[in-house]
């Protein structure tokens, strides 16, 4: 049974195990991503000290500099991605640009498009740049094959509950194999927890849904479109601050720290906010009437039952419910793929080429018998 396991284990890892390294890599990557981002592009972070101009006169800004843009997202200076300017998020047809505006002047810093440097980190490791060829699925079935492959790793490594504590020992020997051989062993068992919660909220962003309809469930607590709809009034559209407002009444110890504009023109505006003691960010969402301003709708941990899964997906994958701490272990462990692909490689090389020899051994041996 164990040699089955051990071929399935690295064959599944010959098979995606390139794929899982970079996947890794750049996820080590976009766990820092807010504060790498500030360090390349510090100029995007611009803060005049002065009073802050209005959440509306910053949209204006945008949208008069953009006529051809449709804004997405706003987020807030609490948010971890704006670093204390406001962020908006727009589309201008098949274009995304992310424009930083400082929030003491209302001028645009700057601006970065599909082609930066993490748009491209985060399309590589979402969708492998495949986002045209079913990318998100690819990644979602490796997630699943990059589980099983961890799940029989466990099985491999498992040395039974006396003898546990020999999982984590290295050896002393001058033998290379043996050495490889521990390194994997002791940086795959140290792992286990780390691989199976990424590999498995990895793979479940592009299946959940699926999954949790196998069972009759739903992976998302949502509330239904049809109490989502705006009702137009001549005065028109509210200033973004007044829904802000709104907002923060209606959760008072709440921080804003995003804004979804309406997909359609009679949708709500979402508000997103978050609790000190929330795993991630945004987990609070307000749905408001644009016009009136009216509460339409809210998803609220404290209210709401049913929403530990959608809470918790994301902080689990990304590392973001332990502060800096959990961050910077998440940066480690996205590396780990690479040393267990390097030293499975090399051990998989290693016996290849003992075989060969034994083989050519026992071929010259015959030869001889023969002779």
């Amino acid at each position: 049974m164990r040699k089955v396991i051990g071929k399935i284990h690295l064959w599944m890892s010959m098979l995606v195990g390139i794929f899982i390294v970079f996947i890794g890599i750049t996820g080590s990557l976009l766990v820092f991503e807010p504060e790498l981002n500030h360090m390349i592009h510090p100029n995007l972070y611009k803060v005049t000290e002065s009073k802050k101009v209005t959440y509306q006169q910053a949209l204006e800004n945008v949208s008069n500099s953009y006529p051809n843009g449709e804004i997405q997202r706003v987020y807030t200076p609490d948010n971890p991605d704006a670093k204390g300017v406001y962020l908006f998020r727009l589309n201008e047809g098949e274009k995304r640009q992310s424009i930083y505006v400082d929030p003491g002047t209302g001028k645009i810093n700057g601006t970065l498009g599909d082609k930066s440097f993490f748009n491209i980190i985060h399309s590589f490791h979402e969708a492998l740049l495949l986002e045209d060829f079913k990318g998100e699925e690819i990644v979602g079935i490796i997630g699943f094959l990059f589980f099983f492959i961890t799940v029989s790793g466990i099985y491999l490594w498992w040395p039974g509950i006396k003898k546990w504590t020999s999982g984590f020992k290295i050896r002393r020997s001058k033998n290379v194999f043996v050495k490889k051989y521990d390194l994997h062993k002791v940086i795959g068992g140290a792992s286990i927890p780390f691989l199976l919660i990424v590999s498995l909220t990895g793979a479940l962003f592009t299946y959940d849904e699926t999954i949790f309809g196998w069972f009759g469930g739903n992976a998302e607590v949502i509330v239904p479109e049809k109490s989502l709809i705006s009702k137009p009034l001549p005065t028109g559209k509210l200033p973004l601050d007044q829904l802000l407002s709104n907002a923060e009444k209606e959760v008072p110890k709440g921080t804003i720290t995003q804004v979804r504009m309406p997909e359609d023109k009679d949708g709500a505006v979402e508000i997103r906010l978050s609790r000190s003691y929330d795993p991630g960010n945004s987990n609070i969402r307000v749905w408001l009437d644009p016009y009136s301003g009216k509460i339409l709708g809210k998803l609220d941990p404290k209210i709401n039952s049913g929403l530990f899964y959608q809470i918790w997906h994301l902080p689990l994958h990304a590392g973001t419910f332990g502060g800096i701490f959990t961050k910077i272990l998440y940066a480690i462990g996205g590396l780990t793929p690479s040393i267990l692909m390097f030293t499975g490689t090399y051990m998989w090389w290693y016996k290849k080429k003992n075989k060969r020899k034994q083989r050519k051994i026992k071929k010259e041996n015959s030869t001889d018998v023969t002779l």
